[in-house]
């Protein structure tokens, strides 16, 4: 990636994470400054960094250990010192104590379902009472015709896979990702189990794969 390609990859890392804090402060509750946050699948932390000026504490889980390395280096060059980066597997069995805000995006969607659906369950006991969440799941692939050639190009045109994962910021062998749709309807039951009252979703579509941010609130233990 060239320096401008980097620079850009990071800025859209802020953008995101300033959307995703104004419309929990739309919908959830104004004025939202985490104690801890949690990043499941923080990558190589391009929303751990903006996250970290907004919250006290933000750990980012990432189940590549090439992911967490360069997590690390990114947020040194970021002067971030109030992140730390966890091995992630899926009962988060390295992670540490509760959070007042637990994040996810783009990145359930690479998991089989059902893992990710008992991840979801896992993520919301380590969810504090009275705490925000924000986690994305694709509930339609829908291939456009750009989705499609990047596919092809893929997996049928030498070194393209490679590229494509330096441009976005992976290890250059790592395979091409899976694309798994989940049920809204059961993912909004395990919110309910959890007893999450109220959802709002805002609707995305990542070239033609649609799905939704889930902003949700864990009720407060009661007094």
């Amino acid at each position: 990636m060239t320096p401008a390609n980097i620079a850009q990859f990071f800025l859209r890392g802020e953008h995101d994470v300033a959307s995703v804090f104004a419309a929990i402060e739309k919908c959830i509750t104004p004025g939202l400054r985490p104690g801890r946050a949690l990043d499941f699948g923080c990558g190589v932390g391009r929303l751990v960094i903006p996250m970290s000026r907004l919250c006290g504490q933000v750990v980012g889980v990432d189940v590549s250990d090439a992911m967490l390395a360069e997590s690390r280096k990114n947020a040194e060059r970021a002067d971030v010192t109030n992140a730390e980066f966890v091995k992630g597997d899926d009962a988060l069995s390295k992670v540490q104590g509760k959070f007042d805000f637990v994040h996810s995006y783009i990145v359930l969607q690479h998991i089989p379902v059902a893992r990710g659906e008992a991840i979801t369950r896992r993520l919301l006991e380590l969810l504090e009472p009275g705490g925000v969440g924000a986690l994305h799941y694709t509930y339609a692939t829908g291939l456009g015709p750009k989705s499609r050639t990047l596919l092809w190009a893929r997996m049928k045109v030498p070194f393209a896979n490679p590229v494509l994962n330096m441009m976005l910021g992976r290890k250059p062998s790592a395979p091409v990702m899976q694309l798994n749709n989940y049920s809204m309807d059961r993912i909004l039951g395990i919110l309910q189990d959890a007893g999450c009252t109220e959802v709002h979703t805002i609707l995305t579509d990542h070239q033609g794969n649609r799905g939704g941010m889930l902003l949700f609130r864990k009720p407060s233990a009661p007094k």
